[in-house]
């Protein structure tokens, strides 16, 4: 357990919410409040997907989840829908989608990161232009710097937000306190501010997206498991599930948690270097008076961030030596959440406490553990 000291008033409360299988705060919260706009949540608006699996296929995709949802929608865009097999071992969205905060973080480290950071913002406006609920709130990302290194990498991403026409400014530790008056400022260097980042609900776009994809031709089969993945020199051609063989000219791994046992099934074997390990998200009780426009603020020399949440902080990290998850079990079929270790959360809770003073007297309300694949340096593994 935690330090008392560091708890102070952060005690914890038991939520009725929480089961093996709990979707964050943020998205429970978000579909009972759109009961009164004019766009619709995908969640209550599914399309039937496919029962029988199809013979053929032109590209099977292997993963139901945000990415996955993504890639069908935009080859469907493309002309290629009806040429398009979704193929989901549960549900859509049910796999590591559920478990995200809903950071929308445009300006990343390099331009391609950022290329497609800001392609994915236009698909989600696109999709509030069609109707759909994606849960985009423009509160912006407020950066935060303690070691002049730090201070150098945010230069060199305002000399790539020029490049994408993306407005950001370089802070003066003063000015960090300006945009956001809970962050302790007296032991930072200074800041970046980008404006144009935001929130999300990572749940409510994938479906969206698989909604989308569906009216558009393509096929989506739930419930089915990919076995194995058949080559022949060196081309894809087939691809052997639970519900049968279906032949294809491409297989696109988007399985997220389960990318690398999908790899090893391909014959030969196609190695992605990932693997699990625990992820935790701090969810506080409603407190009184925090902004609704608070920004995402990201403190990466203290490996933690938070943003507001319907009147709650919502926080976690990116620990600086993580804790694998699953190293002797088989990884299961379904997402659950892990047993929260809070002697290995203790330096992301040390740090936020540090950061954001006022934190200290939230109540919490659970600390949630949900293990995520990572690849060996963090970058994205295309």
């Amino acid at each position: 357990m935690p330090r008392p000291s560091l708890l102070k008033c952060l005690t914890q409360v038991t939520s009725p919410h929480h089961t093996a299988r709990c979707m964050s705060t943020y998205i429970q919260a978000s579909i009972k409040s759109t009961s009164s706009s004019n766009l619709r949540n995908a969640s209550e608006n599914r399309r039937p997907t496919s029962q029988a699996l199809p013979s053929k296929a032109r590209v099977v995709i292997c993963g139901g989840g945000a990415q996955g949802a993504a890639i069908a929608y935009k080859l469907a865009q493309a002309g290629w829908g009806s040429d398009v097999l979704l193929i989901e071992q549960g549900e859509l969205g049910g796999g590591t989608t559920w478990h995200a905060t809903g950071l929308m973080g445009i300006l990343k480290p390099s331009q391609l990161e950022t290329r497609i950071a800001v392609m994915s913002r236009d698909m989600y406006l696109q999709l509030e232009e069609m109707g759909w609920y994606t849960g985009f709130k423009q509160c912006g990302s407020l950066y935060v710097a303690k070691k002049k290194d730090r201070m150098y990498q945010y230069k060199k991403m305002l000399s790539c937000a020029v490049q994408h026409d993306l407005e950001c400014k370089i802070l003066s530790p003063d000015q960090v306190k300006e945009y956001c008056g809970l962050v302790k400022t007296e032991d930072l260097l200074g800041g970046l501010w980008v404006p144009g980042d935001g929130v999300a609900n990572p749940w409510e776009i994938c479906l969206a997206l698989g909604c989308e994809a569906i009216d558009k031709g393509v096929q989506v089969i739930e419930h089915c498991t990919v076995n194995s993945i058949k080559q022949e020199d060196g081309k894809v051609r087939a691809v052997e599930t639970s519900k049968g063989l279906v032949e294809c000219e491409y297989f696109v791994n988007s399985a997220g948690f389960w990318s690398r046992h999908v790899g090893e099934m391909s014959s030969p074997p196609v190695a992605v270097p990932i693997h699990p390990c625990e992820h935790y998200h701090l969810h506080t009780k409603p407190v009184p008076d925090l902004p609704p426009d608070t920004p995402v603020v990201r403190d990466p020399d203290g490996f933690v961030y938070f943003r507001e949440n319907e009147g709650r902080f919502l926080a976690g990290g990116f620990e600086p030596k993580a804790k694998p998850a699953y190293m002797d079990d088989e990884l299961p079929e379904k997402r659950a959440e892990l047993t929260e270790d809070w002697d290995h959360f203790h330096l992301l809770l040390e740090n936020l406490l540090h950061r954001v003073p006022t934190m200290k007297n939230a109540i919490l309300e659970r600390l949630s553990n949900g293990a995520e694949a990572f690849s060996p340096d963090g970058q994205w593994i295309l």
